[in-house]
């Protein structure tokens, strides 16, 4: 009952905010409920809300940043002002928990003033035992549950939408809300970003010009992370380096990340400008690995060819290379989609960064996805943003870097890596290990089906799929014939019981003529429906 009576309580606390920030009007303008052009202050009102209601919905709304095909371009980049700062918990609190998960003595210093304070963890400087200087990340008391309390609220309304709204299933509210909770769940455990940190710093290795803090082990729990501390700052326009080293800088970061998506499959999903630094000694430092973003073999595949075909401008390519990415069904518009692609893509061929507003070219491709009734897994939009953000910091540090020339060219080399990957004896044979037991039972089976034929006993079974229109048809017409003989039974009834009863003949008239004005209303408002 307990843990009913908070839900309760903390949906309500939801509705009420909702309410306040007048949640109706942004559901209309962003297109669930209605068809009202997108405003500044509704984006305003739908930021400030999320905002208000603290982690999750924080949460929610940087993952919703990266759907430019669910959201008005002014949501999108109100969105990206999301500010996810928190007054700090008290040090004794941290102190607290720093003893109980690392032990006394673990640090010379810890700094009571926080670096950074957000509202999953914040973050301490301090010295090592030994005089190393590290950086202390606490997880702050109490957010598990309230995470958990929130994903529940959410995962009740999605589910109560999904059943009932067409247009819920056509935004993919689950799969959104299934990403949510992927993503909270790894930010809350440190443990796991230590090992997203390792990982990334080891794909970065062979980039002199990039580095990753170091995990200091083993100062590492759920609770608690230690790291290497790197000074920096934030890249500025006016970052002060030569033009030629930031050039430099700029193609080893963007080149980073094509490669982290392209080859590895694996790559640091969260790279905006506080989480990327320019160091003392003018390098380009990546923090905070609590979202890591991964492919699976097939996708990684075939965004290495997406890529390739946005940069040489082959529009029938990146067609279908989405649409084999995609969901679709017998309503979508592939031809239609394919015509729209044809004409928007060359928008982009050769022109710089410089002209090219951020995430431009993908939220694109994600918007037309949607209106031809085309839909792209989640996985495209956390890549689209991704991308977009490491463009917008390489046009920081170099205006004029052309971001499709340097994916061509990188795509052209993942292309060769690929292809000598999947030549290698081991990976080779044991492709070819998969398919022998399929290519040997092939004969058998063709064989099977001659035999069928001709002895004339070969069945086919044929599903029907997509009859919601067909059914829908079928039950208006036969609600309306039903009610029109109910109408018709009650004036005849009651003609007869004039004779014999006229109030209860008056009452036969009465409900006639209410159940028939009602049918005449329902055809003139919604025809097709009862």
């Amino acid at each position: 009952m307990g843990v009913r009576f908070q839900r309760a309580r903390r949906a309500l606390e939801v509705a009420r905010t909702a309410r306040r920030n007048r949640l109706l009007r942004v559901l209309r303008e962003v297109g669930v409920v209605g068809d009202r052009p997108a405003t500044r202050e509704g984006a305003v009102e739908f930021r400030r809300a999320l905002e208000e209601l603290g982690t999750t919905y924080l949460k929610l709304g940087q993952l919703l940043s990266s759907r430019p095909d669910l959201l008005p371009d002014v949501y999108i980049e109100e969105l990206g002002k999301l500010v996810d700062e928190v007054p700090p918990f008290p040090v004794a609190e941290l102190e607290q928990v720093v003893r109980d998960d690392l032990g006394e003595g673990a640090f010379a210093r810890l700094e009571p003033e926080p670096l950074a304070a957000a509202s999953i963890a914040q973050i301490h400087e301090a010295v090592l035992a030994d005089g190393r200087e590290v950086v202390v990340k606490v997880r702050r008391p109490g957010i598990v549950e309230q995470v958990e309390l929130d994903l529940n609220v959410i995962r009740t309304a999605v589910g109560f939408l999904d059943k009932r709204s067409e247009t819920a299933q056509a935004l993919q509210l689950r799969a959104l809300t299934e990403e949510l909770e992927v993503h909270l769940r790894a930010e809350l455990n440190l443990v796991e970003e230590a090992s997203n940190t390792e990982l990334i710093g080891g794909l970065v290795a062979d980039y002199e010009n990039l580095v990753v803090p170091q995990v200091i082990r083993p100062h590492v729990t759920e609770r608690v992370l230690v790291l290497e501390r790197i000074h920096g700052k934030k890249v500025e326009p006016d970052h002060g380096l030569p033009q030629k080293r930031a050039a430099e800088l700029a193609r080893d970061f963007f080149r980073a990340y094509i490669r982290q998506v392209t080859l590895e499959g694996v790559y640091h999903a969260d790279p905006h400008r506080g989480n990327v630094i320019l160091t003392d000694d003018g390098r380009i430092a990546l923090l905070d690995f609590g979202l890591l973003g991964r492919l699976d073999e097939e996708t990684r595949t075939r965004l290495s060819a997406l890529l390739l075909a946005v940069a040489q401008n082959q529009a029938d390519d990146v067609a279908a290379v989405l649409l084999s990415l995609s969901v679709t069904t017998l309503d979508s518009d592939e031809p239609g989609f394919v015509h729209e692609l044809r004409r928007k893509l060359p928008r982009y061929h050769w022109r710089p960064l410089a002209g090219i507003p951020t995430g431009e070219a993908l939220a694109d491709l994600q918007r037309i996805s949607l209106r031809h009734g085309v839909r792209l897994p989640t996985s495209f939009a956390l890549v689209g943003k991704t991308l977009s953000q490491a463009d917008s910091i390489a046009r920081t540090l170099d205006p004029e870097l052309d971001p499709v020339q340097l994916i061509e060219r990188e795509s052209y080399e993942l292309v060769l890596t690929e292809a000598e990957a999947q030549l290698e004896p081991a990976r080779l044979f044991s492709n070819l290990y998969a398919q022998i037991g399929t290519l040997t039972q092939l004969p058998r089976r063709i064989g099977q089906i001659a035999d069928h034929l001709e002895a004339g006993t070969l069945k086919v079974g044929v599903v029907p799929a997509n009859l919601e229109d067909a059914e829908h048809m079928l039950r208006s017409v036969a609600n309306r014939v039903g009610a029109a003989l109910i109408v018709v039974g009650l004036l005849i009834s009651s003609a007869l019981m004039a004779r014999v009863n006229h109030v209860v003949s008056l009452v036969g008239f009465c409900l006639s003529a209410v159940i028939g004005l009602y049918m005449i209303w329902r055809i003139i408002r919604t025809p097709g429906e009862l």
